[in-house]
């Protein structure tokens, strides 16, 4: 090759070559696929991430030809699963099946392996369930305002979540730059024993999952004091929103999503976008996710990625302001 080919000839030859990157492109999302697929949940068995993997699989079948096997693959906080998926060829067979904590691990984990932000894309937004703020019989508060009065009278109230870092300890975070109302966390593993001892006093309050906590709820074992969403929940319709009650700016909740890494070309995971979007509008599909507390959002795929630029933002501000950290 000449080395000193002038800049304009260089820019012609990339022009001509443009067309030709997005046929390739084009054809070979048309024979794309030709086995089957990869979703890697990077979380134990039995969660609701494998629920929606195995109901889009037969789905997959019948829409694209070919369907999917789930793969687990936990551990690291999900860096070990996430990493598998940035390491493999970007041809659009192995898909990675995100919740909340691949928004919060890009600031939240030091140094992990992978670039979250530029080295994968957003195939679907899958599904989502609220959170709801829960409060011990024992604090008598049954509203957002009395829960705040109650902070502020006693120098402060404590909180449980599944553990630092997980989207309930951010929510809770959420709720106290919205109130001022000064709160101590305490992290558990796991949500069962964080609702355990709200409900027998031992931590004031907690940002639950809504569906793990409506028995509770319903039993009088916890106060439901606020749902975080946009609207009330069929499960708890008597309970308000935050923006109900003149509290904005609360965000918290579980949400699931479907990315591949970036350089998969566009026409594969347009193709693979539209029939994970036909199989969760599917009656069938909404009953089901309903079941588990879980409910379809609709997002096209810029959309969906627009929707993640702002939760790297939103979980990054909230951690780094808190000082939030783990080992």
């Amino acid at each position: 090759m000449d080395l000193h080919m002038s800049h304009a000839s260089l820019s012609r030859r990339a022009v001509l070559a443009c067309p030709a990157v997005a046929m390739s492109a084009r054809a070979q999302a048309q024979t794309w696929p030709t086995r089957q697929l990869r979703f890697v949940v990077p979380f134990t068995a039995g969660g609701s991430l494998d629920i929606v993997a195995r109901l889009l699989s037969p789905r997959l079948q019948e829409l694209i030809g070919q369907g999917a096997i789930t793969e687990n693959r936990p551990g690291g906080g999900t860096i070990i699963g996430t990493d598998a998926v940035a390491k493999a060829p970007a041809d659009g067979y192995t898909i990675l099946l995100i919740a909340n904590s691949f928004t919060i691990n890009a600031t939240l984990i030091r140094n992990p392996p992978f670039d979250a932000r530029r080295e994968f894309t957003g195939v679907n937004f899958l599904c989502f369930n609220p959170h709801v703020l829960v409060a011990s019989p024992r604090l008598n508060a049954g509203t957002v305002a009395e829960v705040v009065a109650a902070a502020r009278a006693r120098g402060g109230l404590s909180y449980a979540s599944s553990g630092t870092g997980t989207s309930l300890h951010l929510g809770g975070l959420s709720f106290q730059a919205s109130t001022g109302a000064p709160l101590t966390h305490i992290p558990y593993r796991g949500s069962a024993q964080a609702i355990t001892d709200v409900i027998s006093g031992q931590v004031d309050l907690m940002f639950a999952n809504l569906p793990d906590a409506v028995g509770a709820v319903r039993e009088g074992r916890v106060r439901a004091i606020a749902v975080a969403d946009s609207s009330r929940h069929a499960l708890l319709p008597e309970v308000p929103t935050f923006d109900e009650v003149g509290v904005q700016g609360v965000v918290s909740n579980s949400w699931f999503g479907m990315v591949a890494r970036a350089d998969v070309p566009a026409p594969i995971l347009d193709r693979l976008h539209s029939a994970v979007a036909q199989a969760l509008a599917e009656p069938a599909s909404i009953a089901r996710l309903a079941q588990v507390g879980l409910t379809t959002r609709p997002m096209a795929r810029p959309q969906f990625n627009e929707f993640l630029a702002a939760e790297f933002e939103r979980n990054g501000r909230l951690i780094v302001e808190n000082g939030v950290t783990v080992d």
